[in-house]
């Protein structure tokens, strides 16, 4: 703030480099509220805004207005997406001094004709390597040209990519460049220890209770994940035992800005984020970040991990990683400049365990399946019918009902494969019992293979009793003699019976 804050009085353009949590906010917010409330003193407050402030993210532009209205009695409005526009465009027309908000919402303001920026005097472009990330770098250059020539501009970010380069050559004037981080290795904050696990994938949610307990002693912790879904299922098994939830981009703004005020004022201490709380959320007093899964950049880790350490306060960072990922564990330390000490192996605990099996639980139910919300390798087939149940609990091998309500195979076109294609489709209990490798001249026969096998019955690695289905989605024919739309029917492997209509008994 002290580097800031001198140039920025002065009215000069600037480029700053800071690591997070070094309060840069208020280091361009204070100059900008000075001078706007001494242009008010002296002209009246007016309609236009005076300055604008760009952020990424809709969680860092509320937070960066929130200081705002909290340090100046000025007139502040947040604009992002995700929002009926209406309440905007009406708090718009009523008159602002200040605007922060999203690139994308500012564009959508400016097309509608409710935002005037011929009288700024202040833009800030904050975080403006991330908003290249996002896609963000057109909406931004569409803004910068519709801006008086006479202002004042400050930029902000982590990296110098080539795009910032060239706003700086094109819409700063001499900018000074402030730069705290330079050419230093170390580019986390001080007061981090960095931490490293060894666990496999379907290991991590049984050490995480563990860990947590140990290291975070009560106080506030934020789990990354890579995915949304991800994200869901551990707040979601992590809920039976602790006070935990969920946010990322699928969750409705009201929802996200309720689950952070009840983490910010300690309803609930574990928050399972997505990369969405990676940058700019200044959360007070969090005492332990869990890399649940590595980030895709080592930027991106300084960024997670700098959610703890917040003003010079302390705190935690432990990375999980499997042993396939040693390597990539070994260019995050190199490209950040610090070392992660090795933790031992954590035991898992009764509830641990528990944790475990509700993960493997919501996985089993939304892997491969469309109606869950899961992925399957195909809509028609491949592993795990439309109506299966997941990875650890198969439906069929492959086969998904026709509009005429009956089951094509994966690996056959009639009757041939694994399973009966032409008969309605039967979920399977999974591979206790097997209508493959057996004898299927007759009726249920011991197999070498996976258990009780009958061709005759249809089904994949699994067991399927005559008109008794475990789910019972699909009821079969009492007499199962339906014949085929070919004129024949099967009853064994792939073999058929053109004299007849096959069945089971048979």
């Amino acid at each position: 703030q002290r580097a800031v804050l001198e140039p920025a009085m002065q009215g000069k353009d600037m480029i700053g480099r800071a690591q997070t949590g070094t309060g840069k906010t208020l280091a361009f917010g204070i100059p900008i509220m000075d001078r706007i409330l001494r242009h008010n003193e002296k002209n009246g407050s007016g309609r236009n805004p005076l300055a604008i402030i760009l952020a990424p993210t809709r969680e860092l532009a509320r937070q960066v207005e929130k200081e705002f209205k909290e340090s100046a009695p000025l007139d502040t409005l947040c604009v992002y997406g995700g929002v009926p526009i209406s309440q905007q465009m009406r708090t718009l027309n009523y008159g602002v001094d200040v605007v922060v908000g999203t690139p994308g919402r500012v564009i959508d303001l400016l097309r509608r004709g409710v935002l005037n920026l011929s009288e700024i005097q202040f833009v800030v472009l904050d975080e403006a390597d991330q908003m290249l990330a996002v896609g963000f770098d057109e909406a931004v250059e569409v803004i910068m040209e519709k801006l008086p020539q006479n202002r004042q501009s400050m930029l902000f970010s982590a990296t110098m990519p080539s795009w910032i380069r060239k706003l700086t050559n094109q819409y700063l004037k001499d900018p000074v460049i402030i730069d705290l981080v330079g050419d230093s290795e170390q580019k986390l904050p001080e007061g981090i220890s960095l931490y490293s696990i060894v666990s496999e994938n379907y290991g991590k949610s049984s050490i995480l209770g563990p860990l947590i307990k140990e290291h975070a002693d009560g106080g506030k912790c934020i789990i990354f994940t890579q995915t949304k879904r991800e994200a869901d299922r551990l707040a979601y098994a992590m809920g039976r035992s602790y006070a935990c939830q969920a946010l990322h981009g699928d969750i409705s703004q009201n929802q996200r800005e309720r689950t952070l005020s009840g983490f910010r004022d300690g309803r609930f201490n574990i928050l399972v984020a997505t990369d969405v709380a990676a940058r700019g959320l200044d959360i007070p007093n969090v005492d332990l970040v869990v890399h649940y899964e590595i980030p895709n950049s080592s930027e991106l880790f300084v960024h997670r991990s700098g959610r703890t350490a917040r003003a010079g306060k302390k705190g935690i960072a432990i990375l999980m990683h499997t042993y396939e990922q040693s390597r990539t564990v070994k260019v995050i330390e190199q490209d950040i400049g610090c070392r992660f000490t090795e933790l031992p192996k954590v035991a898992a605990t009764d509830e641990a365990a528990d944790l475990f099996n509700v993960m493997r639980d919501t996985r089993s139910r939304s892997v491969g399946t469309r109606r869950s919300g899961g992925s399957s390798f195909s809509h028609d087939g491949g592993f795990g019918e439309r109506h299966s149940r997941g990875f650890g609990d198969f439906d069929s091998f492959g086969g998904t009902p026709n509009r005429a309500g009956w089951s094509r195979d994966a690996g056959s076109r009639y009757r041939g494969g694994f399973r009966d294609s032409r008969r309605p489709s039967q979920p399977s209990n999974g591979f206790g019992r097997s209508s493959g490798f057996g004898d299927s001249r007759r009726g249920p026969q011991p197999s070498d293979g996976f258990g009780r096998s009958s061709f005759n019955r249809p089904g994949g690695f699994g067991e399927f009793e005559e008109g008794n289905s475990r789910s019972g989605r699909f009821p079969r024919r009492s007499d199962d003699s339906d014949p085929s739309r070919y004129g024949r029917s099967s009853n064994g492997f792939g073999t058929s019976d053109l004299g007849r209509p096959g069945s089971i008994k048979d």
